[in-house]
C-alpha cells in the first residue's frame, strides 16, 4: 500500500489545485525521504521557485511537471500520505516530513510513518541521450509512459502501466509466455506491470479465476484474455471508490478521506470467511512474504 488505485486518487485530487501553483519554501525535517539528493538543501534548491505545470502518474509514482522542464517524483512507499493544509496554523501530524507552501497560500504535507517512500526532483537526460526503457514497456503502442519514462530516466525500468502504456491481450500474452514464475510474482514485479501490489493482484486473480502458482507461461489464449481484462476492469472500480482503505486507515486522500474499496474486496484480507460465489472459506498462503488470498474452488 498504496498501490496503482491509491496513487490515482491523490494524483486527480492534487491535479485539481496545484496545477498553476508556485512553490515558495520547502521544509524538510527527515533527510531520508529525499534520500536521492546529496543534501535535503540541494532537494528544497530544486523545487522552490517552481510552477508545477502538470500531474502525473506512472506505476506508483506521482509526477509533478515543473516550469523548467524538471519533474517533481513522489513515491509514497508503505505508509506515505499527501495532505492539504490551509496554512501553518493547521496541526502537522506526527510523522510530518516535507511541507510544500505555495506563493497563492496553503501547504502540501507530506507524512510518511515508515520511511518507505521518497521525494526527488528528476533532471531529463540531456537531448540525445539515449534512455533505456523496459523491454515491457516497449510493447506500449500509446499513452504517455514511454514518454514519461524518457523524461525521467529514474522510472525507465518500469514495466507496462495499465492505463498510461496502451498493450492489447495479444502484446500482454507475449509477456507472459516469456516468464516461467508464477503470477502473483508476475503482476507485484514492478519491472514487469507498474502499480499492482498484494491487493489488487489478488482481486484481479479471483475475477480471472486463476491461481496465484498458476506459472504466467502456462495459460491459454482465453485466459490471458479475461486477465487483461481483469486487470483493467479491477483497477478502475478501485479508483472508483477512492481506493482501498485497511484496517491501518493508512491510505487517506489529501483531503484525510479513506477510500471504500475495501467493502468490495472478493478475497484479499478475507481468510476464513465465505466466498461471495462458492461460499468456501477464503485461503491465505504466503507468497516470498506476502500473505495471498484466493478461493481453492473458484481460482482451481
Amino acid at each position: 500500500m498504496p498501490e496503482l488505485p491509491e496513487v490515482e486518487v491523490v494524483r486527480a485530487s492534487l491535479a485539481r489545485d496545484l496545477i498553476g501553483k508556485k512553490i515558495k519554501t520547502v521544509m524538510v525535517t527527515n533527510g531520508r525521504v529525499v534520500r536521492r539528493h546529496k543534501t535535503a538543501k540541494e532537494f528544497r534548491a530544486a523545487a522552490e521557485g517552481h510552477s508545477i505545470k502538470s500531474a502525473q502518474r506512472l506505476g506508483k509514482n506521482l509526477i509533478f511537471g515543473l516550469d523548467n522542464g524538471t519533474h517533481l517524483v513522489i513515491h509514497l512507499g508503505m505508509s506515505g500520505q499527501l495532505l492539504r493544509a490551509k496554512g501553518p496554523k493547521d496541526p502537522k501530524p506526527k510523522h510530518t516530513h516535507v511541507v510544500f507552501t505555495f506563493t497563492q497560500g496553503g501547504e502540501l504535507r507530506y507524512v510518511d510513518p515508515r520511511t518507505f517512500g521518497e521525494l526527488y526532483v528528476s533532471t531529463p537526460p540531456p537531448e540525445g541521450t539515449e534512455v533505456e526503457i523496459s523491454k515491457f514497456a516497449r510493447l506500449s503502442i500509446g499513452g504517455d509512459g514511454l514518454t514519461l519514462r524518457h523524461q525521467i530516466p529514474e522510472l525507465a525500468h518500469l514495466g507496462i502501466d495499465p492505463f498510461e502504456d496502451q498493450i492489447g491481450w495479444d502484446r500482454f500474452a507475449a509477456v507472459l509466455r516469456s516468464r516461467t514464475t508464477t503470477l502473483k510474482v508476475v503482476l507485484t514485479d514492478q519491472d514487469i506491470i507498474a502499480g499492482l501490489g498484494n491487493i489488487y493482484a489478488d482481486e484481479t486473480l479471483f475475477a480471472a479465476a486463476l491461481r496465484y502458482d498458476r506459472p504466467a507461461e502456462s495459460l491459454s489464449t482465453i485466459e490471458i484474455r479475461r486477465l487483461h481484462r481483469a486487470i483493467t476492469e479491477i483497477l478502475t472500480d478501485a479508483i472508483k471508490h477512492g481506493g482501498s482503505t485497511l484496517a491501518d486507515e493508512q491510505f487517506v486522500d489529501p483531503d484525510g478521506k479513506p477510500g471504500t474499496y475495501q467493502q468490495f474486496h472478493q478475497v484479499y484480507g478475507r481468510e476464513g470467511l465465505p466466498c461471495y460465489q462458492c461460499r468456501l472459506p477464503i485461503s491465505r498462503v504466503t507468497v516470498r512474504g506476502r500473505s495471498t488470498f484466493f478461493c481453492e474452488k473458484c481460482q482451481s
